[in-house]
């Protein structure tokens, strides 16, 4: 095979270590050239050290500033015609829209824009989300409906909807699920000391594992939560994420404070690696409003734990209502606690649930089965027979 370049493009380095490592290191191991290009900050000498070339691409993940935003399509105009990749994927709103413009001046014909979520504005329905859809709409459509475009859903609601609003077709729309978990990595049977599903703590150990927005349905759950104290019911939630200080929607950082005084919950901020402490729970509960694909939810299902999500898309991609976790309706905070209440008494159920979702991990979500469609997906671009793939031999 050739030795083609390609450049995964993101809005911060921290997006790229986190979600796209492994892809970055099996694209390499097939054979490609392959850079990332992203604003440097505290996870870029961690790509570096990984000996991938990061491109300081001078973009603000939340400005709105327009001249700031035209100076960021600039820069990244200039970083596509000094390095002329053969193709380039773009990860999150921003790389995908500002970077298919690039695509074009810069004359690569081969994008891959990742969808990873459709924000408020295609999904809100007060007035004036209605207004900002109908303004971005054409931006949206001249990227995703370019001839160089191919785009990528992680849910097929995300696909099936931007497909309703004319943004793009059935012949550019592509489905790969995620950006996949390491299932030797989460795994409890690598750790020493990680519970069966179903054996409870004293108190229950009730994990949200996510950043500190309000669409994550942290208020609904602290809701539940305030029911079940009241109870009586020994409960500790522990909250796994900070504020995201680039989010409108995020807590305040008075309302974190207000968390942090609460005896019966344990802010534990960011953490890096999550496997402690998805063992260390009872149950996962992330009631979010919806979801790309969630991450968090299918690292800790292939931790065989009990969970309860929101039947929204994103969530119950991951989940089977029944089989492999519980779902709630949005924004229904007397569901989760019913649902808390289910679990709790019923140990055995937990148990299945458990052992069900890491089942369900292994067939549909690891880390080599999400790598193995995207880089079908690069063969097919770059006319490269699937036939023949002499470099990823053994690969999968």
């Amino acid at each position: 095979m050739p030795s083609f370049k390609v450049l995964l493009v993101a809005n911060t380095s921290w997006y790229l270590y986190n979600f796209r490592l492994p892809l970055l290191r099996d694209l390499r191991a097939a054979g490609y050239v392959v850079e990332a290009v992203a604003p440097h900050d505290s996870y870029t000498a961690r790509l570096q050290a990984e000996g991938f070339t990061v491109h300081n691409w001078l973009v603000t993940r939340s400005s709105v500033n327009p001249f700031s935003e035209a100076h960021a399509l600039v820069d990244l105009l200039r970083i596509y015609r000094r390095e002329q990749p053969a193709l380039v994927h773009h990860f999150t709103i921003k790389a995908c829209l500002y970077g298919t413009i690039a695509a074009k001046g810069a004359r690569i014909y081969r994008v891959i824009n990742a969808v990873t979520g459709l924000g408020h504005v295609f999904l809100g329905t007060r007035k004036r989300s209605r207004l900002m859809r109908r303004a971005i709409r054409p931006v949206y459509k001249a990227a995703f409906m370019a001839r160089r475009s191919t785009v990528v859903f992680q849910n097929a609601a995300d696909q099936e909807k931007l497909i309703q609003l004319g943004i793009t077709d059935g012949k550019r729309a592509k489905l790969i699920r995620g950006s996949g978990v390491d299932i030797e990595h989460f795994n409890p049977a690598a750790l020493a000391k990680a519970p069966s599903p179903g054996a409870f703590h004293q108190p229950l150990q009730l994990l949200f594992p996510s950043r500190l927005i309000r669409e994550k349905g942290v208020q609904e759950l602290l809701e539940a939560c305030q029911r079940l104290w009241a109870d009586a019911i020994p409960l500790q939630l522990l909250v796994a994420g900070a504020i995201d200080a680039g989010n409108r929607s995020a807590l305040t950082p008075a309302e974190l404070s207000t968390l942090q005084a609460d005896s019966r919950i344990r802010c534990l901020g960011h953490v890096a690696d999550m496997r402690a402490v998805y063992a260390a729970a009872d149950l996962v509960v992330l009631p979010s409003w919806r979801e790309g694909l969630s991450r968090s939810l299918i690292e800790a299902a292939a931790m065989e734990r009990p969970i309860i999500t929101t039947d929204v898309p994103g969530c119950r991609d991951v989940i089977d209502h029944g089989r492999s976790g519980l779902l709630v309706a949005i924004q229904d905070a007397r569901g989760i606690e019913l649902a808390i209440r289910l679990l709790l008494d019923n140990p055995d159920l937990s148990h299945r649930l458990g052992k069900e979702a890491r089942r369900k991990v292994i067939a549909e979500f690891q880390v080599s089965l999400v790598n193995e469609s995207t880089l079908h997906t690069y063969q097919r671009l770059l006319g490269v027979s699937l036939d023949r793939k002499p470099m990823l031999q053994g690969l999968f």
